[in-house]
């Protein structure tokens, strides 16, 4: 595995901006000329300056690349095409707050990090470096993940329903489910359907589900939830939105469940929370985004507070769980709010 510093891809982020949330390209179409990024930092509630890409590396860096975040601050970082081959387009976990990188395999064949396609990136530990720690890349549109562990010569790719059965009763329901994978001490959790799912690499991917209690699905009086699943202290949460019609951009309620483990003497159960033990969440509506945990005291932000945003990512809101109030924050007039946005945050 080769790791390399911000001596070969130079300037980094002010760690006391963060979390940041990044705004335009990322994993979008690689003929996109307009691919200026933007950055808001919810720590100070500013906009930064525009970074200019004739002196600044980093943003010279990004523009070379699509980019994927995930719930532990590592990107990964995919170059366009057209990218001129130089130590800073090649494919890579990257800490943009340190330069740190990690080299992944390439994709030769254009399949795994394809432009255009909805893709998401895991990590299964919370370092790429922590032994057997595997990288996966899940299309949200196929039944079809890839992975590799730091150091491989190639991707591997595994479809987890049989290909070539589109109409399967099950596949939007597993392709939800998979979109919402979650790690947790090197395996990947999710809910799906009265059960929780488990993605365990041994080498080989191996899915168990496991029956589960609570009633953690949309309450009465309520046409609609969505949610999203984020680990925090070890443990899995599922942070559900309720919409009074049939339309996630309106909220009218924010529910948190914790999932307890089951014992010798008990089955596993979603158990609903009023506390997130002083953290701070940040989750998309309707899966959007990975879901991310971060401490209160080292971003500076008020503790039991879920920051969350829609579809078409013009605002960011804030619900705080103490007072069961929300307030929502503009990051900015001119932003591009065609994609939502990604969190970006010191490495865990």
């Amino acid at each position: 595995m080769e790791e390399k510093d911000n001596n070969e891809c130079p300037s980094s982020l002010d760690p006391k901006l963060a979390p940041l949330l990044l705004f335009g390209g990322g994993d979008g179409d690689d003929d996109d000329d307009d691919d200026a990024t933007f950055m808001y930092s919810v720590r100070t509630r500013a906009l930064l300056p525009r970074r200019s890409t004739d002196d600044d590396d980093m943003d010279a860096t990004m523009r070379a690349h699509r980019r994927w975040t995930t719930a532990q601050g590592w990107l990964l970082m995919a170059p366009r095409r057209g990218s001129s081959p130089s130590p800073c387009t090649a494919t890579f976990l990257w800490d943009p707050f340190t330069g740190r990188r990690i080299a992944l395999p390439p994709d030769h064949d254009d399949t795994v990090l394809t432009h255009g396609c909805d893709r998401m990136c895991l990590l299964s530990r919370r370092r790429p470096t922590d032994p057997d720690c595997v990288v996966v890349v899940i299309d949200l549109d196929d039944t079809v993940l890839w992975y590799c562990r730091p150091g491989d010569l190639h991707w591997v790719e595994h479809h987890y329903l049989q290909p070539g059965t589109p109409h399967h009763e099950y596949r939007d329901c597993v392709g939800w489910a998979i979109g919402n994978l979650t790690a947790i001490d090197g395996k990947f959790y999710t809910d799906f359907t009265d059960h929780v799912a488990v993605l365990e690499f041994s080498p080989e991917p191996v899915f168990t589900v496991t029956a589960v209690d609570g009633d953690h699905r949309c309450p009465a009086g309520y046409t609609r939830c969505t949610g999203n699943l984020v680990e925090s202290n070890g443990d899995l949460h599922h942070v559900f939105f309720s919409h009074p019609i049939g339309c996630s951009r309106i909220v009218a309620r924010v529910s948190v469940y914790k999932l307890s483990v089951a014992t010798q003497k008990q089955r596993s159960a979603w158990v609903k929370v009023d506390s997130l033990d002083g953290r701070v969440f940040f989750v998309g509506i309707d899966s959007l985004g990975v879901g991310a945990s971060l401490d209160a005291k080292e971003t500076g932000l008020k503790g039991n507070c879920i920051y969350y945003w829609g579809i078409n990512g013009k605002v960011l809101n804030v619900y705080d769980m103490e007072r069961g109030t929300t307030v929502v924050i503009n990051p900015g007039e001119n932003l591009p709010y065609d994609q939502s946005p990604q969190v970006l945050m010191p490495t865990r």
